[in-house]
Parts: C-alpha cells; sequence; structure tokens
C-alpha cells in the first residue's frame, strides 16, 4: 500500500503531460481536488487485476510494470509504464476493474483521481478526451503487437521482440535493464528464466548484444529485428 506523499497541485506540477495541458485552469482546479497523491517503494504493488476500480491512477513520477497474473502463478509482463501514462482507463466505461496488476519498479509518486470526476473532465472537453484517445490506441497496437509475438514466435523470436522493446529509445530514457531481473526479462518474452538466460549467453556470444551486469546493450539492431522477423 502507498503511503501519503506531499501533493503538487497540477498547475504546479513540473512534469504535466500533454493531455493535462489540454484543461482549463479550472478543470485542473476540479481535477486536483478529486486526486489522492501516493508514493509507492519499489516493488509494491500499486493495483491488482481483479480489483474494484475507483480510481484512474497517473504516473506522476516514477517506472511501473504492467503485468497479467494467471492461475499457474505466472506472470505475463505487458508494458512498462513511464511518468506521464494512466493506468486503468478501461474501467471508466468497461467492467469497474483493473484488468491488470501493477507494480513500481522503482519509487514512484501516482496520483488516484476519483473516477467519475475523471469521466466528466473527458465528457466536457474533447480535445483532452482526444489525446487521452490517442495514448489509448497507441497502447492497444503495442498489445496487439505483442500478443502477435507470443502466439506465433518461436523462442528466438520472442525474446528478440522482448529485447527490441525493452531497448528502444524511449526505454532507453530511462536506463530501464538496471531495474529489471532475468526473470522480468523472460516474463516479458513468455519464456522460462533458464531459457532465457541461455539465450541471452547465445546473443552475447553472437555478438547481438553485450552483457555487463544487469545491464544490457545491443550492438547489431538489425539482426535483432531479423530474428524478430523470422520469428
Amino acid at each position: 500500500m502507498g503511503n501519503l506523499s506531499e501533493s503538487t497541485k497540477c498547475h504546479e506540477c513540473k512534469k504535466s503531460s500533454k493531455y493535462f495541458k489540454r484543461l482549463s485552469p479550472s478543470e485542473l482546479e476540479f481535477i486536483n481536488q478529486n486526486k489522492t497523491q501516493l508514493l509507492y517503494r519499489k516493488g509494491e504493488t500499486i493495483c491488482k487485476q481483479g480489483a474494484f476500480a475507483s480510481d484512474v491512477l497517473y504516473i506522476s513520477d516514477g517506472l511501473v510494470s504492467s503485468y497479467l497474473e494467471s492461475s499457474n502463478n505466472r506472470h505475463i509482463n505487458l508494458k512498462i509504464l513511464k511518468t506521464s501514462e494512466f493506468i486503468g482507463l478501461s474501467s471508466i466505461y468497461g467492467d469497474n476493474i483493473y484488468n491488470y496488476s501493477t507494480a513500481a519498479i522503482k519509487d514512484s509518486t501516482i496520483c488516484m483521481i476519483k473516477k467519475e470526476s475523471f469521466k466528466k473532465v473527458l465528457t466536457s472537453n474533447g480535445d483532452f478526451a482526444s489525446e487521452i484517445i490517442k495514448g489509448y490506441c497507441e497502447n492497444e497496437n503495442q498489445l496487439f503487437n505483442k500478443i502477435l509475438s507470443l502466439g506465433s514466435k518461436q523462442m528466438h523470436g520472442r525474446l528478440a521482440d522482448a529485447l527490441i522493446y525493452l531497448y528502444n529509445q524511449n526505454m532507453q530514457e530511462e536506463k530501464i535493464f538496471p531495474y529489471l531481473s532475468r526473470k522480468d526479462i523472460a516474463e516479458f518474452a513468455g519464456l522460462s528464466t533458464e531459457s532465457t538466460v541461455r539465450l541471452l549467453t547465445e546473443f552475447k556470444n553472437d555478438n547481438i548484444i553485450d552483457i555487463r551486469g544487469k545491464e544490457i546493450k545491443v550492438l547489431n539492431p538489425d539482426l535483432l529485428k531479423e530474428i524478430s522477423r523470422r520469428g
């Protein structure tokens, strides 16, 4: 459970996203009056798959892993969520639950916005709603590609896809690998930890990647993309 954090007023937030820049001062103040700001320490669960969703969660600062939990206690990592991204948007018009679990990869500040208040602003501000829809569609496309990878590719292709995602420019701005265990990487690829370690060593021996401790650097992105393409 997160701890109450010293709340930053929305109009004073230095990491305000493109979404909130679409709001008027009065709308920002309305959101500010209907949010609670919490600090989650590294490793803490932020929301639980299947739990009642009373709030839309906004990552004010931090890194968060989103994942699906299965009945056999295995996880499938979906995405790394960064500062300025939302959690639980689908609960606004869909089921009143979180469809996935999330956990802080590093200490993260989360704004819990009352869902009905968020919905009211969505309904009244078309520009704000349009930005939210654009972000939601981008996320949906990423998830479709992930389903295709897990459902149609062999182990090499699935690991290549995971590394391409984790090594892309947006992720490297956060230097993501030091925060991830080999098990985390395995759960992005839908593989066992043992298979992931073996394949990473194989990729290293083939000079596709370099490994130094937890850090991974892609040396041959074209070959990695070719492995992904071949599946």
